[in-house]
């Protein structure tokens, strides 16, 4: 089946507007590289959404769900299937006392800083995050010592069998960079947050303190996707990788940045495959070198992912 072809069939169940038939990835994830996805869906409530994975399904599609893109990359080969995006409801962020209620949509660094404003504390840390809470929750995202699971108090998802339930930490195998959502055909509806009520002025002072680290640390001013590899429990992945003599390798486009080791930038219209290369010689000499075995921490989506 064609883009064209779902996109048309796809028109009983959403609006063309929100339907985008052969779409080039690389217009949607931070790396800014990959191939096309067949189509893009988006999706502005959980009907739209629960119509459009029984599309999917009773056509035996592939599908993934992405949010903003920043952790993850598609293959220059493309994927053969349906993104679906959440949008419209799914953004929504409300504050009710010290709870944040946000759509997996929702962005991260906005739902930060509107806790700020409320003189709620406890996600200051992932005020720099260029993410949507639901692709955070999934990954368990942290930064400066702190992480999602610190404030997660529960998530609405909805399973494969079409059920919304409702989890609580302790059912989220909650873990370094790891979740249930990892591995469980789950999709993210919406978060809960519980924060602690705190001085707005120190609050926002954190909030600043960490924005300048992560300009002055970090190869902002290059298209990205944060941190490439988890830190191993032998260490940090940066210090590895800067130690076997990598800051600054190139391979077709892709570098790894000489001013944070930890990440892999697109510095001169980088393919996928560049980038997904330069990954896996990182790999092999922080292996030769030291005997340690990085684990990507992005998500790679290729012509046979998804469910």
């Amino acid at each position: 089946m064609t883009g064209q072809e779902i996109a048309f069939l796809l028109s009983e169940y959403l609006e063309p507007e929100y339907i985008h038939p052969d779409q080039p990835m690389s217009e949607y994830t931070s790396f800014r590289a990959g191939g096309n996805a067949l189509c893009v869906a988006e999706v502005r409530t959980i009907g739209e959404l629960r119509r459009v994975l029984t599309f999917v399904r009773k056509r035996s599609l592939s599908y993934v769900i992405l949010g903003f893109g920043t952790n993850t990359i598609v293959e220059d080969e493309g994927y053969d299937g349906v993104v679906i995006k959440l949008i419209g409801d799914f953004s929504n962020i409300d504050i009710r006392g010290n709870q944040v209620i946000c759509g997996a949509g929702a962005s991260l660094p906005k739902a930060a800083r509107m806790s700020a404003e409320m003189w709620l504390a406890g996600l200051e840390f992932a005020s720099g995050i260029p993410g949507t809470v639901g692709g955070a929750i999934r990954q368990n995202a942290g930064a400066f010592g702190s992480q999602m699971s610190d404030v997660v108090k529960r998530v609405k998802v909805l399973n494969s069998a079409g059920e919304e339930l409702v989890l609580h930490p302790h059912e989220m195998d909650f873990d370094y960079r790891h979740s249930i959502f990892c591995y469980k055909k789950y999709i993210i509806l919406e978060a809960v947050m519980e924060l602690k009520k705190g001085d707005k002025n120190v609050i926002n002072e954190k909030i600043e303190k960490y924005t300048q680290e992560r300009k002055s640390k970090q190869p902002l001013n290059y298209p990205n996707a944060g941190c490439i590899f988890k830190n191993p429990k032998e260490g940090f992945a940066a210090k590895f990788i800067q130690d076997a003599g990598l800051a600054g390798e190139w391979l077709g486009g892709a570098m790894v940045s000489d001013k944070h080791c930890g990440f892999i930038v697109n510095a001169d219209d980088a393919t996928a495959t560049d980038i997904i290369d330069l990954m896996d010689k990182v790999r092999r000499t922080v292996y030769r070198d030291y005997s340690v075995r990085l684990e990507p921490e992005i998500t790679i989506i290729g012509p046979g992912s998804g469910h």
